[in-house]
């Protein structure tokens, strides 16, 4: 439900009014009032739930989205005690984490109790996603609710429509049960905003959940939901996944319905914003994409283009297709921290083991990410002032590049020319990699999410860099998250100040940048350990199957 507004509220009102409607609409019995939020607590909160879920509540929540539903369709669950068992843990996520900005348990519990009473008449079950619960970024319109995209101004205005994405998975039998948590706009890295404050990441709260799609990162990190949905326009599906240990896809634009959704910036698609699934394994996102694109969004949304789903190029891949992966473990911007190159030279080692070919690979990022800013900031800034001084909201400077000067018409057609030109020049450089005896061009490439392992709140500012995410969305590249590791204090040691060589006898190159300088010199092993480390797959343009089928396999070979 909206949250109650008086019109003539301040900002501030407003948005100590929607952290009470959050809390107002978990049930009694889930509200633990000695939770609470810290942003400065090093500890993690991950094993906090068993103190308070039952023993069938643990079980319930330990399951992927896959397992959800099979454990409802043969009758070993109830939908509604899935979703209680998730509310439960969702509430505690979010007085631990601050990431939910909306539960809709009862209206949610009404679905939930129909699903039943239909498979204890039927015997069957009412689609694909049968009865399980998914959290969905405050993007997601929902007709009745309210949706913030992190702006004040937003609070206590009902939606009068449902965005297409949230229909499609409702018809298929998912149950909406709560929405997350993100930046102002989408357009910062840090889940911060006016609404409701800062979100905290499970595993060490005094670090980032990442951004925009923190809430979803964080409140999956903790599990509490089975499947999550996130968008991306920057890297805001795979950095919030790679912070929190998850699978997280980045489809290309035109594959899963945006139509709908809220969003800043609209209308500015030089470089589209994505909305994609986040879990904890590649078959859940999997599931999620085959069961949106089976639907035949194209058919509703203008953007989206007529291609069913290929189950032949999955399968082919799954099944032991010799593959082809390049490897960018730097892009001569930004040198990646050691965990994440501990993680990066594993991924490899592992796949040469398993008969697969490693083929170096390179991006100019520089390049890259001065296309992705400028289309970013091609407004200067704004829509995203104008829709905050709505509410009179205080600017937390998160937004790109203030001081800049909006594009023209004509500066905006010649970026996106530009755009299209790096497009076609990366291509062929990907084309180049077939070989003169008959072996293919590469059928994806592995490279950091980030340079850095998550960063302490307060140092996002000084080490943020898009340009390995970034370059992924002004190509339209299809991407997935796979978590590795974890931070290893023993291992990944810091490398040293002037060394040449790293802990595992590697070169080092030299610092290109004060920024380069500075992200090296942010980690530290001590502080850092126990944190999740991940590396991201990404394939060409519209190749969600192979990407996903690549997912699986990686999956397989890091199993202990």
């Amino acid at each position: 439900m909206p949250t109650a507004i008086d019109p003539s509220a301040s900002w501030k009102e407003r948005s100590d009014a929607k952290k009470a409607s959050v809390l107002n609409g978990i049930p009694a019995e889930f509200l633990h009032p000695d939770l609470t939020h810290s942003e400065t607590d090093r500890n993690p909160v991950l094993d906090i739930p068993s103190k308070f879920l039952s023993s069938k509540e643990l079980s319930i929540t330990a399951l992927d989205a896959v397992e959800v539903i099979s454990a409802i369709a043969q009758g070993t669950y109830t939908a509604v005690e899935v979703l209680d068992a998730f509310t439960h843990r969702a509430a505690i996520a979010h007085k631990l984490l601050n990431c939910c900005l909306e539960f809709r348990y009862q209206d949610a519990r009404v679905e939930a109790e129909k699903q039943d009473r239909y498979f204890q008449e039927t015997g069957k079950t009412v689609g694909p996603l049968h009865g399980l619960p998914i959290s969905v970024k405050d993007q997601c319109r929902i007709i009745g609710t309210e949706t913030t995209c992190g702006f004040v101004c937003n609070i206590g205005v009902p939606d009068t429509e449902t965005c297409d994405l949230v229909r499609i998975l409702v018809n298929a039998g998912a149950v909406i049960f709560v929405k997350t948590s993100l930046s102002i706009g989408c357009l910062w890295g840090e889940t911060i905003n006016n609404v409701i404050g800062r979100t905290s990441n499970p595993f060490n709260r005094s670090f980032s959940c990442g951004g925009s799609s923190g809430g979803e990162g964080a409140l999956l990190g903790l599990h509490g939901s089975p499947l999550g949905v996130g968008t991306d326009l920057g890297g805001s599906i795979r950095s919030p996944s790679a912070y929190q240990g998850l699978w997280g896809l980045r489809p290309s634009s035109g594959r899963i319905p945006y139509y709908r959704m809220l969003n800043s910036m609209e209308g500015n698609e030089i470089v589209p914003s994505v909305v994609g699934p986040m879990s904890h394994s590649p078959h859940s996102l999997e599931l999620f994409v085959k069961t949106v694109i089976n639907s035949q969004p194209w058919l509703h949304d203008p953007h989206c283009q007529p291609i069913p789903w290929r189950e032949t190029v999955f399968t082919e891949i799954v099944e032991g297709k010799p593959l082809r992966i390049g490897s960018m473990l730097w892009d001569e911007c930004a040198f990646p921290q050691p965990p994440i190159r501990r993680a990066i030279r594993e991924i490899e080692a592992r796949l040469k083991a398993a008969g697969h070919e490693i083929v170096p690979w390179k991006i100019d990022q520089r390049t890259a990410l001065e296309l992705l800013t400028n289309a970013m900031s091609c407004d200067a800034r704004d829509d995203v002032d104008r829709t905050m001084a709505l509410s009179g909201e205080p600017d937390l400077q998160l937004a790109f590049s203030p001081g800049r000067k909006p594009l023209t018409l004509l500066e905006a057609w010649d970026l996106t020319m530009k755009r299209t030109d790096f497009r076609a020049l990366v291509m062929k450089r990907w084309n180049a990699t077939a070989t003169d005896d008959g072996r293919g061009p590469i059928d994806a490439y592995i490279t950091p999410v980030n340079p850095s392992v998550c960063p302490m709140h307060e140092d996002y500012k000084r080490i943020r860099y898009l340009g390995y995410t970034g370059s992924v969305n002004l190509l339209d590249f299809t991407a997935c998250t796979i978590p590795v590791t974890f931070v290893d204090s023993q291992i990944d040691l810091a490398d040293q100040q002037d060394g040449r060589f790293d802990a595992m006898g590697l070169p080092i190159p030299p610092p290109v940048s004060e920024l380069d300088k500075t992200i090296r010199a942010n980690y530290d092993p001590e502080r850092f350990k126990g944190l999740p480390v991940a590396v991201q797959v990404v394939g060409r343009r519209l190749e969600e199957e192979k990407v996903l089928g690549i997912a699986r396999v990686l999956h397989k070979l890091l199993e202990p």
